[in-house]
């Protein structure tokens, strides 16, 4: 007897040829819709070190915090794409939008979070949209990755945007009054793109 559970493990299984074979068909054949829109990932500040611990309390704020920021994002025309434990990446029209959803997300969390903060990345382009070989819709695309990779750098109550996305929504941001700075932190695998963090405080 062997593992916590006292049953003997089973040899390796090999793939199933026919599976395989079957899943990569259904994978070739998913329609891929092209269009232009902007991804906002919602990040939870300090959910690693808090899920050291792997206290229930941990996955209750990681829950509230995902369940504030969807309360958020679908009555403002965004739609969650998906959640990834700590953060919910969602999907908008333009950065315009995805920048005012997120300023009314940090208010939200902060508001009733119960002390928790968060903190996005905006990120805009071209993107892909699909429903996969199980049925599972979901986004593909640059700005899906770009903006994975700028919420590490963000800071709490902060939305991260590139330079690009900044000279788009730079009359829009002027209108907020919220301050915007240029930062010294480069996108993992995205070091060309020039950041700007937007405070809200």
């Amino acid at each position: 007897m062997s593992g916590r559970s006292g049953v003997k493990p089973r040899p390796h299984a090999p793939c199933r040829e026919k599976g395989i074979q079957k899943a990569v068909r259904l994978a070739q054949k998913a329609h891929l819709k092209r269009y232009s829109g902007a991804i906002a990932f919602f990040d939870l500040p300090g959910s690693t070190e808090m899920m050291k611990s792997g206290s229930l309390e941990a996955i209750r704020a990681m829950l509230r915090h995902n369940a504030i920021c969807r309360a958020v994002i679908e009555p403002s025309g965004g739609r969650v794409i998906k959640e990834l434990g700590d953060g919910v990446m969602a999907g908008f029209s333009g950065a315009g939008a995805a920048v005012e959803c997120a300023i009314k997300v940090i208010q939200c969390v902060r508001e009733h979070g119960e002390g928790m903060r968060t903190k996005a990345a905006v990120a805009y382009g071209t993107l892909r949209d699909t429903s996969g070989p199980c049925g599972a819709r979901d986004v593909y695309g640059t700005p899906v990755h770009v903006s994975a990779r700028m919420a590490e750098h963000a800071v709490k109550d902060t939305i991260l945007i590139d330079e690009n996305d900044k000279v788009a929504v730079a009359e829009w941001i002027e209108r907020t009054g919220f301050g915007v700075r240029r930062t010294k932190k480069r996108a993992r695998n995205y070091e060309d793109r020039i950041l700007y963090a937007i405070s809200v405080e």
